[in-house]
C-alpha cells in the first residue's frame, strides 16, 4: 500500500545533533509561508522533554515546536513513538498513550514491530489530512549494527516512496566523509531514497568550499540542496537535557538544580528575557547564596532524589530555604515534599517508597493513570491570578500541612476542582505541577518583583507581554530570513511533489 500526500520529504542526518530538528522546522515554516497546510512527523523520538498534544496524547517537545512553526496544533500522530529513558528502563509512549515501562530488549523485540505498524497508520492519517508532511529522522541514518531494522529513519521513506535529504554538520568536521560513509553503509533500497544533501552550520568562504561541493555531487550523482550558515544564538525550544546551559548576565542570581534526569527545560526559557543570570548547579559548593533556586521537572523523581542525597545537594537546598526563593516545577514539586510512594514501580522499576526533601508538608503517590493536559490553575495568591500551562505526570499530591498553590479549574477544556502545587509565602517557596508556568506574566512577575523583594529585599522590574508561541514564531522568522537564500527550496518542493 502506498498511501501518502502529494508532498512528503524525510530529513535524516549523518549523526545526532546535526540540525535535523532545526531544518525540518525551517522547511515547515517555508511551506507555511507558501500556503501549504503542513505537518511534522517523527516515527520515533527518544527524549525526556515531552508536550501534550491537543488530542490529549503525549509527544516529544520538538514535534510540538514544529507543529506551532507550521501553524497547526500538535497531534499525537506527529510523534507516534516516544521513548523516555530512565536508568536501564524506558517508558514507551505509542500514539500519545503510555504503554508501559520496559527494558530496551523488551521494547526492541516485542513492542517495536507493533509500534512500527501504528506509526505507519499515523503517517497515513496525517497524509490524508495535510498538504505536506516533513519527516524528521533520529540520530545517525546508517548504524551498521541495526540499519536493517531501524524504524526511526529511512524505513518509512522506502515503504511510502518518499525522497530523503541527508544533513551533515560541517562545523564539527568530517562532513563529507560522514556523508560518503553513510551512503556506503546504507542498504541499496535506503541509499536510493537519498535524493540530496544539506551542509549545515558552515562558517567561512563559499569560494573555498565550492570544490568540495562539486566533488560530492560528482562522486554521488546527487545535488547539494543547501549550505546553511552557522547562526549565532538561534533559539528554538530545547529538545532535551543536552541543551542545558547557563545563560544571562543579569542582576538576579538563579541556580538551576541539574539532577541527571532533569526534563522539560523549556520551562526556563522565559527567564532569558529577564534581568537574570542562570547558572547550572550540580554540587553543594556551587550553590552559594542564590536569589532563586529552581528544581525543574524530572523524568524519574526517585533517581533525582537519590542523586540529591548522594551529592549532598539535599542538605544544601534545605539550608537556603527561607533566604532564597525556591521554585519546584512538576518533578521539582514532588521532590520538595515529604515523601514519594511508587507502589507500582513506574518510577524505579520496582515498588518504592522514599523520603524527599521535606521542605513542604505534602506527599506524592505515583498512580497508574498519567495526567497529560493543557491546564489552567487559579492561584491562591490573588496577585498571580490565572496560570496557564501543561501537565505531564503520574504523581498525585496528598496534602498534609501544606497550603496549595492554587485550584485546577480546567484540564483540556474540561472543568475540574483539583488542587495544584504548594506555597509558603513567608519562606518564599512556590511549587506547581504546571510546566510553562513562568511564561505567565502574573506568576513570573510576582516571583521576580514581590516575592524577591519580600525574601531578599531585591527590587527588580519584570518584563510583561511574553508569549511562548509568538516568541517561537519571531525566532523562526529571523532564522528563515537568514537561510532562505542558502537552501534551494524550489528543488526541495519539486522532490516532495
Amino acid at each position: 500500500m502506498n498511501v501518502q500526500t502529494s508532498m512528503s520529504v524525510a530529513i535524516v542526518g549523518t549523526a545526532s545533533s546535526v540540525g535535523k530538528t532545526f531544518l525540518a522546522a525551517v522547511l515547515l515554516y517555508h511551506l507555511r509561508r507558501r500556503g501549504y497546510r503542513s505537518t511534522p512527523f517523527k516515527v520515533q523520538n527518544m527524549s525526556l522533554n515531552s508536550y501534550p498534544a491537543i488530542d490529549g496524547g503525549e509527544i516529544a517537545v520538538a514535534q510540538a515546536m514544529q507543529a506551532y512553526v507550521a501553524g497547526v496544533e500538535p497531534l499525537s500522530c506527529m510523534n507516534p513513538i516516544l521513548l523516555k529513558p530512565m536508568k536501564s528502563l524506558t517508558e514507551v509512549v505509542v500514539c500519545g498513550r503510555p504503554l508501559g515501562v520496559y527494558t530496551f530488549h523488551e521494547y526492541w523485540e516485542r513492542i517495536r514491530p507493533w509500534a512500527w505498524r501504528r506509526a505507519l497508520e499515523c503517517f497515513d492519517e496525517l497524509s490524508r489530512s495535510f498538504d505536506a508532511v516533513v519527516i524528521e529522522g533520529a540520530g545517525c541514518v546508517a548504524e551498521p549494527n541495526f540499519v536493517d531494522r531501524d524504524i526511526a529513519n529511512l524505513r518509512i521513506a522506502v515503504e511510502r516512496s518518499i525522497p530523503a535529504i541527508l544533513v551533515a554538520d560541517i562545523d564539527r568536521g568530517g562532513a563529507f566523509a560522514s556523508i560518503i560513509g553513510c551512503l556506503e553503509i546504507l542498504p541499496p533500497s535506503m541509499r536510493r531514497a537519498i535524493r540530496g544533501f544539506i551542509i549545515n552550520r558552515f562558517r567561512g568562504s563559499m569560494e573555498i568550499l565550492e570544490p568540495a561541493l562539486r566533488w560530492l555531487e560528482e562522486r554521488t550523482g546527487l545535488p547539494v540542496l543547501g549550505v546553511v550558515p552557522y547562526i549565532e544564538g538561534a533559539r528554538l525550544w530545547p529538545e532535551d537535557s543536552m541543551n542545558l546551559e547557563p545563560f544571562g548576565e543579569g542582576r538576579v542570581d538563579v541556580a538551576l538544580i541539574a539532577y541527571p534526569t532533569a526534563s522539560n527545560l523549556g520551562d526556563l526559557e522565559p527567564l532569558r528575557f529577564e534581568d537574570v543570570a542562570l547558572r547550572i548547579v550540580r554540587s553543594p559548593r556551587d550553590l552559594g547564596d542564590p536569589d532563586i533556586v529552581i528544581l525543574p521537572g524530572a523524568r524519574s523523581v526517585v533517581a533525582a532524589m537519590e542523586w540529591l542525597r548522594r551529592s549532598g545537594m539535599d542538605a544544601a537546598i534545605r539550608r537556603v530555604v527561607g533566604s532564597s526563593i525556591v521554585l519546584g516545577l512538576c518533578g521539582g514539586h514532588e521532590l520538595l515534599g515529604r515523601r514519594l510512594s511508587d507502589p507500582h514501580g513506574l518510577e524505579a522499576g520496582v515498588p518504592t517508597h522514599i523520603e524527599c526533601l521535606g521542605v513542604q508538608g505534602y506527599s506524592t503517590v505515583i498512580g497508574v493513570d498519567k495526567v497529560v493536559a493543557h491546564t489552567v490553575v487559579e492561584s491562591w495568591v490573588p496577585e498571580i491570578g490565572l496560570v496557564r500551562g501543561y501537565e505531564i505526570h503520574r504523581g498525585r499530591t496528598v496534602y498534609e500541612s501544606a497550603k496549595p498553590f492554587g485550584t485546577v479549574i480546567e484540564r483540556n477544556r474540561v472543568a475540574t476542582t483539583d488542587l495544584d502545587g504548594s506555597l509558603d509565602e513567608s519562606r518564599g517557596v512556590y511549587t506547581t505541577f504546571l510546566h510553562d508556568a513562568l511564561w505567565n506574566d502574573g506568576f513570573r512577575c510576582f516571583i521576580l518583583e514581590k516575592a524577591l523583594r519580600s525574601v531578599r529585599g531585591r527590587v527588580v522590574s519584570c518584563r510583561r507581554g511574553l508569549d511562548k508561541v509568538q516568541k517561537l514564531l519571531e525566532e523562526i522568522d529571523r532564522v528563515y530570513r537568514a537561510v532562505r537564500t542558502c537552501i534551494d527550496f524550489e528543488a526541495i518542493e519539486s522532490l516532495m511533489s
